[in-house]
Order: C-alpha cells, then structure tokens, then sequence
C-alpha cells in the first residue's frame, strides 16, 4: 500500500511539473509568433501603435486561428433542407 502511495504521489509531482512546462511552452511559442507577426505587418508597411498595424496584427491571429481550427464533418456550407422537432 505504501509503494502505490509513493507510485501515486510521484505521478501528481510529474503531472504538475510537466503543466508548468507546457505553460512555458505556450508562453514562449505565443512570443515567437509575436515577433513574426510584428515584422510581417512592418515589413508590409504597417507603423506600430496606429490602427492599421492594429488591423494587421488581428488579421494574422484570425488567419493562424482559422488554419488551427479542425474541419468538424458534421459542419458545412451547402443547400439542404431540414426538419427541426
């Protein structure tokens, strides 16, 4: 019983240690794709802290979202006809 106990408290330890790492992670990743963004919008001729740049920024993230987001089967765009009950 002491063994499944150590087993179970060093599994919670490894659990929380590895969520704090994937905070990192997202934190590090989302700076990165901070850095790209900023560069593709100046290097369109975008000026920061004016709300084109603004615009261009939310463009982007709208974009990287929309690629991200799975194509769920039972979602789409079509003629149809349905009964609701």
């Amino acid at each position: 019983m002491t063994c499944l106990k150590s087993v179970l408290a060093l599994s919670i330890t490894a659990l929380l240690l590895a969520a704090c790492s994937t905070a990192e992670d997202h934190a590090r990743e989302q700076a990165r794709l901070d850095r790209i963004d900023d560069q593709h919008c100046r290097e369109l001729g975008f000026e920061p802290e004016t709300e084109p740049y603004g615009n261009c920024r939310l463009k982007l993230k709208e974009v990287r979202a929309s690629q991200k987001a799975p194509n769920h089967p039972n979602f789409g765009v079509g003629v149809g006809i349905g009964i609701g009950l």
